[in-house]
């Protein structure tokens, strides 16, 4: 079982290529600015998505992940962003989509997923390039826009603006990650920030 990638290099990141990047990949870096960084075994990550982020036959696991923990130029984590959403009444799932730039009609957001690395991982690194809170304006419905920042016990209905991930956030992108590559940990509702703050409290 070895890495998921041997010697990944900054000249990697573009379209085409050895790994098959496709243009979307490299434009939801902010200004292309992926550097190339190894995350040791033990590196935990997380994120938000709708189910599990199960692998796929064909491409494997989701490539998009951040730090669970501060990581170099993000000061704070996941529990950072967890502390954020408490200090703004909102839930973690509205918090990540605003910081994280992930358009209403792309993902649920509805879980918090997190991982752990079981071999050193070579990964790209950077920041999220902003959206707009919409991809698509056919897709735009009040219902959905409610149902995915509605809110829950301890959290208000958030609002969110026109334009999502204008501020600075932080996020790895991960070629040919493979469920061998990773231990699986922690599948949590991303609206219920009771058991979040548990989850935080212990990690």
């Amino acid at each position: 079982m070895g890495k998921n990638v041997e010697n990944l290099m900054a000249a990697d990141f573009r379209a085409g290529g050895r790994l098959g990047l496709r243009e979307s990949d490299i434009s939801a870096f902010g200004g292309s600015n992926a550097t190339v960084v190894e995350l040791p075994i033990g590196f935990r990550l997380f994120k938000l998505t709708g189910g599990e982020a199960k692998a796929h036959a064909k491409y494997g696991v989701t490539p998009w992940w951040s730090p669970v923990y501060p990581y170099r130029e993000d000061n704070e984590g996941a529990l950072g962003r967890f502390e954020q959403a408490k200090l703004n009444k909102i839930d973690m799932s509205s918090m990540v989509r605003y910081m994280s730039a992930v358009c209403v009609d792309w993902n649920t957001l509805d879980n918090y997923i997190e991982v752990v690395t079981r071999v050193p991982i070579s990964a790209f690194w950077g920041t999220f390039a902003p959206q707009k809170k919409w991809s698509d304006e056919n897709k735009k419905s009040a219902v959905v826009e409610t149902w995915v920042s509605h809110g829950s016990a301890h959290a208000q209905p958030a609002v969110l603006p026109d334009d999502i991930g204008v501020l600075e956030a932080w996020q790895f992108f991960i070629p040919r990650l493979k469920d061998e590559h990773i231990k699986r940990d922690s599948v949590l509702s991303a609206h219920d920030m009771v058991t979040l703050g548990h989850h935080f409290s212990l990690a």
